[in-house]
């Protein structure tokens, strides 16, 4: 390739041209003794000076006769500047022109020219239309992952061979391969950003396409360094735990990443607040008969709400909806029994020796053990029908949505034969009545099991429940008490051989819902291939995926902030947790009963999923209806406090910190809402200007208790219908 430099190579065009009368410096035709490209540098076409044909390129001409008023003309179009220097000297820029060597023409004031030919040559620039990735997960998209080493192709026209590629303004390396072809190997970036991508020809003309590749950090589970900023500590709270005051995100900020997300996942469990929670059972405490499944759903809406282990219930509410299960249309005899499941999901993210208060063990994030529970969970006997399940007669109900919708996906690793298999091991489970008692229980009866031979994913075996604790026998007590499995099922369960004869797909199934709950909706496989290799790895555990995804530069990306859709339950445990308010100033089961309304009014409540597919997600929940119910919700929220003067204090900003502008961005905030610099400064118009009782504007008050009350009340009110926040 040709050096450059700032300054081309002087040609000598024309020399000692034939003198006009007169005589002097002065006098006669002008005369052009050579010509300078200065703002473009290598070469072509031998000594020729050149410029790209879109014009604009300064020239410099040396010569003789050069008066005031001089024209210079390229071919037959003039140049648009001409900045006469001295007589023997100018500076011109050049014209957009068509390809092509041309003359040079000057003429002087009085109509004396020289012309020179073949004098300058006009180049076509390359010119970028399009970057796109040719692999990795950004494949046919103008972005790039931050980690780079995908290969990008540019396409555009005119490049040329021994062209240079700068991406961000550092070379890359690149490929000719054509006129209108290039391509390069990224370096990656450590930050999300729109960068420019440029080709410099070998002549030194260039084309950028300005944020022409974008780069995200949403495929990397890379660590995030560094502090937490405010916004990605809010998202992070919302995510883990619903939403947070700004007196707890100011502590996640002070805290850090690391500090932060290990107290999540790794917390005491707590009993006060499960105390307070069983007395909405009031006499009738699980179990028990008649137990309205409102009262249920009132239960866990305080414990969203008031548990100090925000993560607790967040993933407790991620499970609930995996493995979805309605009391709607429970027998009331053993709805009490959604009680328990509930508390398996609570449980599953306690540490191993810790209990809940019912003296239920944690189960340390063990994702095999919990998936055991989970098959001979009462609830979801008699869900999925498991109670009528018995040898000679099996229901293939709950063999079908274990690996359909809860372990591996539809479709993925298994066949109908192989259903209808499992569902032979998944036998052996009744109802009774408990001797005395109002409500049903279930027990497991071996001869109601079987236990014969069964061909089940590949592997021959006896197969049944892992383990069938602690509803050995417990009707008849006739079997040893102590004993973990049926003796008759030698080869194991079905939970354990599904996770190792499919832990590809088994691992791939789970951390791709984890990833699309708490990460950002259609998560790529390649984020999801790395957490499934981590939780092979960590034999189930759970914990270490859920380090990591948290942790991740991912889970702080632009795809990731703001990149979903809160749902009804989200978003009013969300509110109600960062306003720290409730819908009853002193009744907490008014509060509960209040927000389970709501919940209802918007479209989700917990304990009612639709059906075993669990509830929509994604803009399914913004409907023109569903949108006016949240904002009656917030509006609620504020309104109907039984003693709302009395009550207001909280929800607003410091003593001090009460200006219109501090006004504003303390209920924006709140209500997780992003708002423009004009909406800002509109609002905090709205702020600074109230009517008294005769219609005329009066200036804001922070100290009027009337004035806090109704602009707490309007700005709620306005920001509520702020699309973004509906987002989390």
């Amino acid at each position: 390739m040709v050096t450059r430099s700032a300054l081309l190579v002087s040609l000598i065009v024309a020399m000692a041209l034939g003198c006009g009368g007169g005589g002097g410096e002065g006098s006669g035709p002008p005369q052009a003794l050579t010509l300078e490209s200065l703002t473009v540098s290598g070469l072509s076409g031998g000594a020729i000076p050149f410029a790209g044909t879109g014009g604009g390129a300064l020239v410099t001409v040396r010569g003789k006769a050069f008066l005031p008023g001089i024209r210079v003309v390229f071919d037959n179009t003039d140049a648009p500047t001409v900045n006469h220097i001295s007589d023997t000297e100018l500076r011109v820029r050049t014209p957009a022109h068509p390809q092509g060597v041309v003359p040079v023409s000057l003429f002087s004031p009085s109509g004396e020219s020289t012309t020179v030919p073949n004098a300058f040559e006009f180049i076509s620039p390359p010119l970028v239309i399009t970057v796109l990735a040719n692999d990795g997960p950004t494949q046919g998209e103008p972005r790039a992952a931050i980690a780079g080493g995908a290969t990008f192709t540019i396409t555009g026209s005119n490049f040329k061979f021994g062209a240079e590629v700068y991406v961000n303004g550092s070379p890359v390396t690149e490929a000719y391969l054509g006129p209108t072809t290039m391509s390069f190997v990224d370096k990656g970036n450590t930050t999300e950003a729109s960068v420019d991508v440029r080709v410099l020809n070998p002549e030194g003309l260039d084309s950028t396409l300005v944020a022409g590749l974008a780069y995200t950090a949403e495929f990397s589970l890379a660590s995030q360094t560094g502090s937490l900023t405010i916004r990605q500590a809010t998202h992070l709270l919302r995510r883990m735990g619903f939403g947070a005051t700004q007196v707890e995100i100011n502590a996640a900020i002070g805290a850090g990443t690391a500090a932060t997300i290990s107290a999540l996942l790794s917390y005491t469990n707590d009993d006060t607040v499960e105390q307070e929670a069983l007395t909405f059972y009031g006499a009738n405490q699980p179990p028990a008969a008649s137990i309205g499944n409102a009262t249920g759903q009132y239960w866990w809406i305080h414990l969203l709400r008031h548990n100090s282990n925000a993560f607790q219930e967040r993933l407790a509410f991620f499970l609930h909806d995996h493995f979805a299960t309605s009391g709607r249309d429970m027998s009331s005899a053993v709805r009490w029994a959604l009680y328990n499941q509930i508390n398996l999901f609570r449980r599953f993210s306690l540490a191993t020796d810790q209990t809940l208060g019912n003296g239920d063990p944690g189960l340390g994030y063990d994702w095999k053990q919990f998936c055991i529970e989970i098959a001979k969970d009462r609830s979801m006997l008699d869900w999925l029908d498991g109670r009528l399940s018995r040898v000679g007669r099996p229901n293939e109900n709950f063999a079908r949505e274990l690996w359909e919708l809860f372990m591996l996906g539809e479709g993925e690793g298994y066949d109908e034969a192989d259903i209808q298999e499992a569902a032979r091991a998944f036998t052996g489970f009744v109802w009774y009545f408990p001797s005395g008692q109002p409500y049903l229980d279930f027990t497991y009866v071996p001869s109601f099991h079987d236990a014969g031979e069964k061909d089940i994913l590949g592997e021959k075996g006896r197969f049944g429940y892992d383990d069938i604790t602690p509803f050995w026998n417990a009707h008849t007590g006739t079997a040893d008490p102590t004993q973990a499995t049926d003796p008759a099922d030698t080869d194991g369960g079905v939970v354990a051989l599904t996770l190792r004869a499919r832990p590809t797909e088994a691992s791939r199934f789970i951390c791709r819902k984890l990833a699309t709950h708490f990460l950002y909706d259609e998560p790529h496989d390649v984020v999801v291939n790395e957490l499934a290799a981590d939780l092979v790895a960590a034999n189930w555990n759970l914990k270490p995926v859920l380090q990591k995804l948290f942790r991740s530069k991912a889970m702080y990306s632009s795809a990731a902030i703001k990149g979903k859709v809160k749902s009804p339950v989200e978003y009013v445990i969300g509110f109600l947790k960062s306003a720290d308010t409730n819908l009853h100033p002193t009744n907490d089961f008014l509060a509960a009963a209040r927000a389970q309304q709501r919940m209802t009014a918007i479209g989700q409540v917990p304990l009612d999923p639709p059906d075993v597919n669990g509830w929509p997600v994604g803009t399914a929940w913004l409907g023109t209806q569903t949108m006016l119910e949240r904002i009656n919700f917030v509006n609620a929220a504020v309104k109907e406090l039984d003693s709302f003067d009395e009550h207001i204090e909280p929800l607003l900003p410091p003593v001090g910190q009460r200006s219109a502008p501090q006004f504003v961005d303390h209920f924006a905030n709140m209500l997780d809402v992003r708002i423009s610099g004009t909406t800002r400064t509109q609002f905090i118009a709205y702020v600074n200007n109230m009517l008294d009782g005769s219609g005329n504007s009066i200036p804001y008050d922070p100290t009027d208790e009337t004035h806090l009350i109704t602009k707490t009340r309007g700005l709620i009110y306005l920001l509520a219908q702020y699309y973004n926040g509906h987002q989390e």
